[in-house]
């Protein structure tokens, strides 16, 4: 019985064994099949194509394919067996694949990249990611992105589309500014000339001020316009650079007290002691938003007074702040206050927008509202921001902070507000060529600098220019860049090029170097980059003033001047042309004078103009006279005076030898008196 029931035991115990092993084993089927069926659902719904290639000896294997839901790729869900690769991918990309399979199996780490295959007629994008899942094996997963590759095209053609549309705003913008500066570097520089003529009496003189201002008022017009046109381009970047910033508010407040004192208002500057005189920042956008500001606040105040306090403080300030350009940053608090009508609250908010005016700034009929939109813009640039406080009828005050580092105690070179009367002595005869196809541009700037001693040649293009400067060798051209025939860009190449090959020409060497000034009429950076990589040396931006004429000279060739006396000039309306003497003239040596009264009757300006230049700087009546007859070419005056001088120079030894021979018979007739007295 024991014997019996021992096998009975086991097998029942078996049996159990058994049964627990098969409801495991159930269990896990179930899991399983629960897993495929989630793994399934998860593979159709994914619109991806899923591949796992296989490869043996360096050559493809085979390639499973995992049923997905874009199977209009690959529609087969069985291995792929024998077949090369160029078989199964695309011909065009199939070394690409290969190759990607290859270095994901080498480096063992998942591989990204796009491709496009044509299917029935169109271009198909995926993107892929290769992982490997054994040292021979590698799953492929692609998604078909088509769609937003296609977005991507019509983004990038929207994108080339606006950047065309900004190109010809752009255009537009430089083409309409040479045409609007062109007639007014005529306008403001022969107005310029004419104020400086010392016979203009003082109603003309009231009438060419009118003229000016009213110029300068349709400049600033067109630079804002400009100014804003690329801000929103994006264009605008920092000029930043060393400058003498007491320097800079002292012009700004000499450039607006007769302003102030003309409505009766006190023009106030506080600057506190802890503010540095050396900074690094953009000199012309600062200038350009004080200006601004302090212009609309003179403008907006009929009484009382207008101030302008600048200290050092923490950032934000001025405004919500900008963003920090360096770990350290300085900060210059400037605020503007006056007690002008005020603002209304409900106006404030539109204050900054381009071309929006407050009540008060309709009335007044002046300005295009983008004046403070464009210093908001300039403000952040410079790494602050601008606010502003108002109370109608009390006043407002404006409030600015700009970043900026500090720089080291140096003088730096300053644009002389003095008017230039002629060259200082000892200096070489300038030769400077004036390029332009403008015949009144070319006029105006031999009038402004013919008068002073420099000889002046002319071209109206291209290509006379670089004939004159290859035969007369210039010191200095004034370059127009916009001519027919040949542009100023080419000439200066061509100069430039042939400049450099005369270098190891011993024969055609050229021993000076010519420097090229360019005259634009446009106002975008950009174009003035490129000017100076067409191998100009320096720019002046119509309409130009005289001092910056002067200062080029200076800078460039190192020209000296003699300047009217501060107060003369400013207020030219009481100077009274002079007249030639005799006894001034007398002072000058005799064959100079000789020389002049030659120069004279030939109508000779050049020869007189360099004549001039020999004058001592101790005879300035003399130089101002001399060139105020020949700037007007009254030459008959000239010769009158010399005339006179050169005839009593020529008649006093014969009067003298009249007297000699005069003596000599008498002389003669004594004697013989004499000796026939004796022989009686």
């Amino acid at each position: 019985m024991d014997l019996v029931d021992c096998p009975e035991c086991q097998l029942r115990s078996l049996t159990q064994q058994l049964q627990k092993e098969t409801s495991k084993r159930k269990l896990l089927e179930q899991k399983l099949r629960t897993s495929e069926a989630q793994m399934r659902a998860v593979f159709e719904a994914m619109t991806d194509v899923v591949l796992i290639i296989n490869f043996h000896n360096n050559q493809l294997g085979s390639i499973k394919i995992i049923p997905t839901k874009p199977n209009q790729t690959h529609t087969d869900d069985t291995d792929v067996i024998s077949q090369t690769v160029e078989q199964f991918f695309h011909e065009q990309t199939a070394q690409l694949w290969l190759e990607k399979v290859r270095q994901a199996l080498d480096l063992q780490q998942t591989l990204y990249f796009d491709y496009n295959l044509f299917q029935q007629g169109r271009q198909v994008w995926f993107s892929a990611s290769i992982s490997p899942i054994s040292n021979q094996s590698v799953l492929w997963v692609a998604r078909d992105i088509s769609d937003r590759k296609q977005a991507e095209i019509e983004l990038q053609h929207a994108k080339e589309a606006a950047e065309a549309a900004n190109k010809a705003k752009s255009q537009f913008l430089a083409a309409m500014s040479h045409e609007l500066r062109t007639p007014l570097n005529s306008i403001l520089g022969f107005s310029q000339i004419m104020y400086d003529d010392t016979s203009c009496n003082g109603e003309n003189r009231e009438y060419l001020d009118i003229i000016n201002r009213s110029g300068q008022h349709l400049l600033q017009l067109i630079n804002d316009v400009l100014e804003m046109s690329k801000i929103e381009a994006g264009k605008i970047k920092l000029n930043e650079k060393k400058l003498d910033l007491y320097s800079l508010l002292d012009s700004l407040e000499d450039m607006l007290r007769l302003k102030a004192a003309a409505k009766k208002l006190a023009l106030n500057f506080e600057r506190s002691p802890s503010v540095p005189q050396y900074i690094i920042a953009d000199e012309s956008k600062l200038r350009q938003v004080l200006l601004n500001l302090l212009s609309n606040a003179l403008k907006f105040t009929q009484a009382g007074s207008v101030t302008l306090r600048v200290k050092m403080g923490q950032g934000g300030q001025g405004g919500q702040g900008g963003q920090t350009k360096n770990p350290n940053p300085q900060f210059l608090i400037f605020e503007v206050e006056d007690t002008g009508a005020g603002i209304a609250s409900e106006e404030i908010n539109n204050l900054f927008e381009a071309f929006v005016q407050t009540e008060t700034g309709k009335r007044s009929q002046e300005g295009t509202g983008l004046g403070l939109a464009i210093s908001r813009k300039f403000v952040q640039l410079m790494g602050g921001d601008i606010s502003v406080k108002s109370v109608v009828g009390k006043g407002s005050i404006f409030a600015f902070d700009i970043q900026v580092s500090l720089a080291e105690m140096t003088q730096l070179p300053q644009l002389s507000s003095q008017r230039v009367k002629s060259l200082a002595p000892d200096q070489p005869i300038y030769r400077l060529l004036i390029v332009d196809d403008n015949q009144d541009h070319r006029q105006c700037l031999i009038k402004l600098l013919k008068p002073l001693g420099f000889e002046i040649q002319q071209a109206e293009n291209g290509q006379q220019g670089i004939a004159i400067w290859e035969s007369w060798c210039p010191h200095i051209i004034f370059m127009d860049m916009q001519m027919p025939i040949m542009d100023g860009y080419e000439a200066t190449r061509e100069i430039k090029r042939r400049e450099q090959s005369s270098w190891g020409d011993r024969e055609n060497y050229l021993p000076s170097h010519t420097k090229i000034i360019a005259l634009t009429a446009y106002a975008f950076e950009e174009q003035r980059q490129v000017m100076i990589a067409a191998g100009c040396d320096d720019f002046i931006s119509k309409p130009f003033s005289e001092e910056e004429i002067f200062a080029q000279l200076t800078k460039h060739l190192g020209v000296r001047y003699i300047y009217f006396e501060p107060g003369i000039v400013n207020q030219n309306k009481d100077v009274k042309s002079g007249s030639l003497t005799l006894e001034d003239l007398a002072k000058m040596p005799d064959a100079w004078i000789q020389k002049l009264h030659t120069a004279a009757k030939e109508c000779n300006d050049e020869s007189i103009l360099q004549l001039l230049a020999q004058i001592p700087t101790q005879f300035p009546n003399l130089i101002q006279v001399l060139t105020q007859l020949t700037y007007n070419f009254r030459f008959d005056e000239i010769i009158k005076v010399t005339d006179l001088l050169v005839r009593q120079k020529v008649e006093q030894p014969l009067h003298l030898l009249q007297k000699l021979q005069d003596v000599e018979r008498h002389k003669v007739k004594v004697e013989r008196l004499f000796s026939e007295q004796y022989y009686y």
